[in-house]
């Protein structure tokens, strides 16, 4: 007699309610280059990588804008669409050269298709924790992202948000250096993601050598100075607010105030939330919170208290602004083009209060562009001058209102002193600038640590020896981190 189906008893924990489904492991940061699965989690971080590229886009019009009078003149003026279109039909393509200085051509394009290979590779699991080797998996990401950087290149000559459109640069020719010519060519098309490559391999070289100097603990200086040895990958980490010297493969060690929260363990565990320790293997992807601001690994802080609110007593900053019209209120100057790019520290003095937080706020000018008329110009390309210099600004105060909520309005003034290379202002004025300045805005945090500004300044710069002055209308915007001992 034939067997019938065999029966199975149903055991107590089979009919119990809520039994838990076995999930499939995530699979290992470590482990996405060799991935064949298509886990969502080796993905590219598509998000993160155009919110990146953008920033890297703005940094470069911004640059452009600031340094050149005549490439702000050539954005303002004439119909923007033909000049764009005039701009892309115009280039030379029989023409290697661009006519523009070596260092632009072969080290400065490498350069910017480097930074575009590694904003890619920081957002592509597959390839972010790959050091240089002679395998597949390594050469497959590095050849992705010069792809990407050749894509990213020809967005920066001919696309809407580049070169051809701001600046229409190759829409007409003009004698530079007595050569005539509309500064385009082969050249920067070819070096850029080409050169990129190399100068990848040659970072990523360099980086497999430094591994073993970076993962002892070294003050943030000393990691800043190893930064100069990969400029491209610290560029790609600061556009992704992450420090310089940061590391996907690895934990990179800051032994600073600014670095681990307070009563961190020295063997440095991985908070990875509800999953069990026993269950993470090494390299597991974990949420972007267990690891802190400069990329150390963080443990769990629970013990130590939280600061009740937005911000810290500690505030480290940088700003850019730009004035392009000249006030008329003390200054006399007029027509003048002022950019400054600033460094600041703030600290709250009266932590207790909860209706407004006011800041003694000090600032470095690290870099001041001030561009006016040349009465002597002969043409149109010399009828502007630029001199840069930098400064300082000791006394500096801000009140932020609302402290315990995400946007808060603020007012503030600052009073130092800048010096340029050259006079400025006047035929006979002086390389020295007496600077006071009031103004607000709205700062908006991010996080409860970190926030971006946007603000207004009025600006009176007068010469040291009163031949002249002027007031800038100073627009900007900054991001800033804050930290308050023993808190988190």
């Amino acid at each position: 007699m034939a067997a019938g189906p065999r029966r199975t008893e149903a055991t107590p924990a089979a009919d119990t309610a809520g039994v838990q489904p076995e999930y499939p492991r995530r699979v290992p940061l470590d482990q996405c280059p060799f991935d064949r699965t298509g886990a969502r989690e080796c993905r590219v971080h598509w998000r993160h990588l155009m919110i990146e590229a953008a920033a890297y886009d703005t940094f470069q019009n911004a640059g452009n804008i600031y340094s050149g009078y005549w490439y702000r003149w050539e954005t303002s003026h004439g119909k923007w669409m033909d000049r764009w279109f005039d701009s892309v039909l115009g280039w030379r393509w029989k023409s290697w050269s661009d006519n523009n200085p070596w260092m632009d051509d072969y080290v400065g394009h490498p350069m910017m298709g480097s930074i575009t290979n590694y904003i890619w590779i920081q957002n592509d699991p597959k390839g972010m924790t790959l050091e240089f080797s002679n395998t597949a998996p390594y050469w497959k990401s590095r050849f992705r992202a010069m792809a990407f950087s050749n894509a990213f290149s020809l967005q920066w000559k001919f696309g809407p948000f580049g070169e051809a459109a701001i600046g229409h640069n190759g829409d007409h020719f003009f004698y530079d250096k007595g050569v005539l010519t509309n500064e385009t060519g082969w050249v920067e098309l070819v070096t850029t993601p080409v050169g990129g490559l190399g100068w990848t391999i040659a970072e990523d070289v360099i980086d497999k050598h430094l591994r073993r100097i970076e993962q002892k603990s070294h003050k943030p200086l000393t990691l800043l100075a190893l930064s100069f040895l990969t400029p491209s990958r610290a560029t790609a980490n600061i556009l992704r607010f992450r420090p310089p010297w940061y590391r996907d493969a690895y934990a990179v060690k800051a032994d600073s105030f600014w670095s681990d929260p307070p009563g961190r363990p020295s063997t440095g565990t991985r908070s990875t939330g509800s999953r069990p320790a026993e269950e993470i293997a090494p390299g597991d992807v974990v949420a972007s919170s267990a690891r802190t601001a400069v990329g150390v690994e963080r443990a769990s802080v629970a013990s130590v208290p939280e600061w009740p609110r937005y911000g810290g007593v500690h505030e480290f900053g940088a700003w850019w602004g730009f004035s392009v019209v000249s006030g008329q209120l003390w200054g006399s100057a007029t027509s003048i083009r002022y950019m400054p790019i600033d460094l600041n520290y703030s600290y709250l003095l009266n932590p207790q209060s909860r209706r407004w937080a006011f800041r003694y706020d000090p600032e470095l000018t690290a870099l001041a562009m001030l561009d006016e008329p040349n009465p002597g110009g002969k043409d149109r390309y010399s009828q502007r001058t630029r001199s840069y210099g930098a400064g300082i600004s000791p006394v500096g105060f801000r009140a932020s209102f609302l402290p315990e909520h995400r946007l808060q309005p603020f007012l503030s003034t600052h009073g130092g002193l800048l010096g340029f290379e050259s006079p400025v202002l006047a035929l006979h004025a002086s390389q020295f600038l007496y600077t006071v300045d009031f103004g607000g805005g709205l700062t908006i945090f991010r996080k409860a640590r970190q926030s971006v500004a946007a603000g207004y300044r009025y600006q009176h710069l007068a010469a040291a020896n009163g031949y002249s002055s002027t007031d800038a209308n100073t627009f900007y915007f900054q991001v800033s981190r804050y930290r308050t001992k023993g808190y988190r």
